[in-house]
């Protein structure tokens, strides 16, 4: 009996400290989770992917034509430029307004320049389908090319100017004295002066020829001098 109650005894003495230790152990053993326990995280939505806008394709469907500026000249000495300007229209040949514009100039040799220094310029179309380059200026004596494009939506169009450097426009002026000088000279005056007297004097012979008093034959003799007229006696 006194052993059953020794060991009772010794049960109730370590009996707390089991229970103690179980309890202190029993919260981090159970805040573990072993990973097959623990619960995925739900997959994020991904925004499906949009299908890319279909392009127009690109037509070359713009007409251009020079207004002015083809085959001009432009003045370097006296800084006189021609106008430059272009007319975009669609294939049913109406005015094209707000199109894009680009004239360009050569990079190399005679040509021109925009204002800065560029050797292009964008400009819109106004109502009548018309844009014009301004505020440039020729470099060198020559012929170049000025090529034009134009853009409107899906629609595109391209020309080309052929423009003419000189140091001086003088050939219109050459033309005109030219052309003074011949009407003045003194022996386009002396022909004429003569040649309307030999036609007086024609007209003078034949009248008197058709009266039949004379079978003598006159002749009328022109030179540089004062005409004559005069015949055998």
């Amino acid at each position: 009996m006194r052993d059953r109650a020794n060991r009772s005894l010794s049960v109730r003495c370590w009996l707390p400290q089991v229970l103690a230790i179980i309890l202190a152990i029993g919260p981090v053993c159970g805040g573990e989770q072993t990973p097959s326990a623990q619960a995925p995280n739900p997959p994020v939505a991904q925004p499906a992917p949009t299908a890319p806008i279909a392009q127009l394709p690109m037509m070359r469907s713009l007409k251009l034509t020079a207004l002015a500026g083809n085959k001009a000249m432009n003045d370097l000495e006296r800084g006189l430029m021609s106008p430059l300007v272009i007319q975009v229209l669609d294939q049913n040949d109406r005015p094209v307004e707000g199109a894009e514009v680009v004239f360009r100039f050569p990079l190399n040799g005679p040509g021109a320049r925009f204002r800065g220094g560029n050797t292009s310029q964008t400009v819109r179309t106004n109502g009548q389908g018309q844009a014009a380059a301004t505020n440039w200026t020729a470099n060198r004596v020559g012929t170049f090319d000025v090529h034009v494009t134009a853009a409107y939506g899906n629609q595109l169009g391209e020309t080309t100017v052929s423009m003419t450097n000189v140091t001086r426009i003088v050939e219109a002026e050459k033309g005109r004295r030219k052309q003074a000088k011949w009407y003045s000279s003194k022996w386009v005056k002396i022909a004429l002066i003569a040649g309307g007297a030999a036609a007086v004097a024609g007209i003078v012979l034949a009248t008197r020829g058709g009266g039949g008093s004379s079978s003598s034959t006159s002749t009328v003799t022109i030179t540089p001098g004062s005409p004559t007229v005069g015949g055998p006696h």
